[in-house]
């Protein structure tokens, strides 16, 4: 690639502010779904009132779209799920004693401005890009979040957690939203690499997944608000010594990258490399990802840092002329990226 000049920035500014005249309302579609949830309460009420739970109760919960969903995503995964292993997740005494918890918080996510989160994380979008998503606040037996099916219907599944406040709750479908916004532009970025040698496609194709960081920004709001503020306590001290291992994991990710541009990492080897990045909280793809995305923005405005999202390849070397400027005037060095990683 080798883009030194950032010249094509004003052009790109204007650009990005002629092509986003459409409204938001045309680029966002957001929808809280909360059936599943709600159903699985209705049933534990009921449960916690000693009355019967009737077969119109399960079906009622099994024709939601969010447990329908669910179903087929664990079936995607090839994991056991049955209706009737859930009757007996649902009807389990330690769910049941959990109900006055659970109903406060999803009474909680459900007045959550999702709207305004989405509309927030718009602003770290290209123009090209769309939210179009159903949120699903679940009641299940595992405790994970995650998207699903973002090529035809996507969707968040939210694990619903009666530690998770209603503002990190919000914060987490922003995160995932800026995910699903920024996918929609894929193809954009698949067509520019699709040319490239083998390696050097498998590197540009993990440079994408600094959007973990991109999407910390977005989900923020700016550069200057803490992006972990409402998180876990175990959450911000994770964070914090990532940000504190900048240097190291930068160094480590260049490496990472140099092994695969040079064929010592391959194929399935090179991605179960790459997978141990993400951390089991916020590895250095979050962390790595951030500060070099809140670094370009702080250099060189917003529109420069979006223009890095039709071509993920163009953050590091953003990130590397903005880090040498400050290299040149200050005792405490930034890492760089190597010249053969930036040359891809």
């Amino acid at each position: 690639m080798n883009i030194r000049s950032v010249a094509p920035v004003a052009i790109f500014c204007l650009s990005y502010i002629l092509a986003s005249h459409a409204s938001d309302s045309q680029r966002l579609l957001v929808k809280i779904d909360a059936s599943e949830a709600e159903q699985v309460l209705a049933i534990l009420s009921k449960r916690k009132h000693a009355q019967s739970v009737t077969d119109d109760d399960w079906r009622v919960l099994f024709d939601t779209e969010p447990y329908r969903r669910l179903q087929a995503r664990e079936a995607a995964m090839h994991r056991p799920f049955t209706d009737e292993g859930f009757k007996k997740f649902v009807l389990s005494d330690e769910l049941t004693a959990a109900y006055d918890q659970l109903r406060q918080t999803v009474d909680a996510w459900k007045k959550a401005d999702l709207n305004a989160s989405a509309r927030r994380v718009l602003q770290y979008l290209p123009a090209e890009a769309v939210i179009h998503v159903k949120v699903f606040p679940e009641i299940k037996p595992q405790h994970n979040s995650f998207v699903f099916d973002t090529d035809t219907d996507p969707a968040i599944f939210l694990y619903v957690d009666s530690k998770v406040p209603r503002e990190q709750f919000e914060n987490t479908v922003a995160h995932e939203m800026h995910h699903i916004g920024l996918s929609s532009t894929d193809a954009l970025y698949a067509k520019k690499i699709a040319v490239l040698p083998a390696s050097v496609q498998k590197a540009s194709e993990w440079m994408g997944a600094f959007g973990e960081g991109l999407a910390v920004l977005a989900a923020a709001g700016g550069p200057d608000i803490p992006p972990n503020q409402y998180s876990r306590p175990d959450v911000q001290q994770n964070w914090e010594r990532g940000v504190g291992r900048f240097n190291q994991d930068l160094a480590t990710l260049n490496e990472f990258f140099l092994e695969v541009l040079d064929g010592r990492l391959q194929g399935p080897a090179a991605d179960q490399k790459a997978y141990t990045f993400f951390g089991e909280i916020q590895g250095p793809w979050y962390t790595v990802g951030y500060k070099m995305a809140t670094l370009v923005e702080r250099r060189y405005g917003r529109p420069a840092l979006i223009q890095c999202m039709l071509d993920r390849r163009l953050l590091l070397e953003r990130y590397n002329s903005a880090a040498e400027e400050l290299n040149a005037s200050n005792t405490d060095q930034l890492a760089l990226w190597s010249a053969k990683v930036l040359a891809q």
